[in-house]
C-alpha cells in the first residue's frame, strides 16, 4: 500500500463508511425469485382452470341430454375392457421406444449400458414436456438429469436435442403422408387441415434449426451474434462478448456430439425406427377408444379394420398438427376441443359417448405421463436420499 492510500484511508472513519449489508446483495435475486414464482404459480392456475373449464364444457354439453344413459356408457366400455389394455399397451410402447433411442444413443456417446437410466429421461422427459408451455421443459431437464447420472456433459447436451429432432421429423413424415392420402371433410374441416398444415411447418422447425447449426456452426455463429446483439440493444444481455464466445463454444461442443449420433448408420436408423413406432403409437390411441362405442361407429358406417385403424390415425395426425400452435403444457384444452368436436360428429348417436371417449384418450395420451413421471420422480429421490446416507452425506 502507497502513502498516498494510506492517507486517504485516514481520512476516512470507520464511523463514515457505509454498512455493506449481504440482504441488499441478495434482495434483487430475492425479489426476481418471488416474480418467478408469482408467475409459475399464477401459469399453473391458468394451467388447471383451462382443463377444467374445457373439460366441464364437454360433459356438460354432451350429458346435458335427457337421453344420456350413463349406465349404457358403462356398460359399453366394461363389455369391450380389452380395448383399454391395448390403450395402455400403446402408453407403454411409447416409454419403451422413447427409452430404446436414449439407450441407443447414451450407449453410442459414452459406452456404457445405463437402461434406467435411459428410462428414467424418458419418463421425466415426457413429463416436463406436458407441465411447461409448449413442451419446453422436457430437454433441458434430460439434459440436467444426464449430466447428473452419470453421462459428460456434451453427449448430455446432444442426446435430447437429437431424440427431440428424431421424433419430430418421423412425425412430420407422418404428416405429409396424411396430408398426400387426406382425411374425410365431413369429419376434419378444410380449415383444421389448412391450420395442419402450418401446424407441421412450426413442428419441426426448432429441432431442424439446432440441428443444421450443429452441421453448419458458420451459420449458427451468424445468428448466435445476432440474437446476442438485439438483447444487448435491448439492455437484456450485459457483456454480449462474453456470450457470443460461450453461445459458439456450445455450438461447437453440440456439433462434435450430434456427429457422434448422427454419423452412426445404426443409430439413426434404429433411433427413426423407434421414433417412427413411438408416433404411430402414439397417433394410434384415437382409434382403440372409439372402439369402445361400436353402436355409434356403426350407425356412420365405420367398422373395425385395418383401413378405419390408417383413417382415425390420418385424423389424429391433422389434429396434433392443427394444435402446435397451443402453448398451453401438452396442449391442454385444444386436444380435448379439438378431439371432441372432430369425433362427436360420429358418436353423436350414442349420448354421452363423445366426451367420454375424449376422457378416456386424454387419460392414456396425457394424464397417464403426468402419473408415470410423478411416481418416477418420487422413486428417485427417495433412491438419491438412501445413497446419500449411505455415503454419509446426510
Amino acid at each position: 500500500m502507497n502513502k498516498e492510500t494510506n492517507e486517504i484511508n485516514a481520512d476516512i472513519s470507520p464511523e463514515q463508511v457505509p454498512p455493506v449489508s449481504a440482504d441488499a446483495d441478495r434482495q434483487p435475486d430475492e425479489k426476481s425469485t418471488r416474480k418467478k414464482k408469482i408467475w409459475k404459480t399464477l401459469a399453473t392456475a391458468a394451467f388447471i382452470a383451462i382443463i377444467v373449464a374445457i373439460i366441464v364444457y364437454t360433459a356438460v354439453k354432451d350429458f346435458s341430454g335427457e337421453d344420456v344413459d350413463i349406465g349404457r356408457i358403462f356398460q359399453l366400455i366394461g363389455s369391450r375392457w380389452y380395448y383399454l389394455l391395448a390403450l395402455a399397451g400403446l402408453f407403454f410402447a411409447t416409454i419403451l421406444m422413447e427409452t430404446l433411442k436414449l439407450f441407443f444413443m447414451i450407449h453410442k456417446t459414452t459406452h456404457k449400458c445405463m437402461l434406467g437410466t435411459a428410462f428414467n429421461c424418458a419418463t421425466l422427459g415426457k413429463f416436463y414436456d406436458y407441465v411447461t408451455p409448449l413442451g419446453s421443459g422436457g430437454q433441458p431437464f434430460q439434459i440436467y438429469y444426464l449430466a447428473k447420472h452419470g453421462v459428460p456433459g456434451g453427449p448430455a447436451g446432444a442426446i435430447p436435442i437429437g431424440s427431440l429432432f428424431l421424433t419430430q421429423f418421423t412425425f412430420v413424415i407422418c404428416a405429409i403422408v396424411s396430408f398426400c392420402v387426406g382425411v374425410p371433410t365431413e369429419i376434419v374441416p378444410l380449415s383444421i387441415q389448412i391450420v395442419a398444415y402450418f401446424g407441421a411447418v412450426f413442428y419441426i422447425a426448432v429441432p431442424l434449426f439446432l440441428v443444421v447449426f450443429s452441421f453448419f456452426p458458420r451459420a449458427g455463429y451468424k445468428v448466435i451474434g445476432w440474437g446476442v446483439n438485439v438483447l444487448a440493444k435491448l439492455k437484456i444481455c450485459k457483456n454480449p462478448d462474453k456470450w457470443i464466445k460461450k453461445g459458439n463454444a456450445a455450438l461447437d461442443n453440440n456439433k462434435k456430439n450430434m456427429a457422434i449420433i448422427f454419423q452412426s448408420k445404426r443409430i439413426l436408423i434404429m433411433g427413426s425406427l423407434f421414433a417412427l413406432l413411438y408416433n404411430i403409437a402414439q397417433c394410434s390411441m384415437p382409434y382403440f377408444a372409439l372402439l369402445l362405442f361400436p353402436d355409434a361407429l356403426a350407425v356412420y358406417g365405420w367398422t373395425p379394420s385395418w383401413e378405419l385403424w390408417f383413417q382415425v390415425t390420418r385424423i389424429t395426425f391433422f389434429v396434433y398438427c392443427a394444435i402446435t400452435f397451443i402453448p398451453t403444457p401438452g396442449n391442454s384444452g385444444a386436444a380435448d376441443g379439438t378431439f371432441y368436436g372432430l369425433f362427436r360428429k360420429v358418436l353423436v348417436t350414442v349420448a354421452g359417448a363423445s366426451f367420454t371417449c375424449m376422457m378416456v384418450w386424454r387419460i392414456f395420451s396425457f394424464y397417464a405421463y403426468l402419473l408415470l413421471g410423478a411416481v418416477v420422480t418420487v422413486v428417485i429421490k427417495i433412491s438419491d436420499r438412501l445413497h446419500q446416507k449411505k455415503a454419509g452425506i446426510v
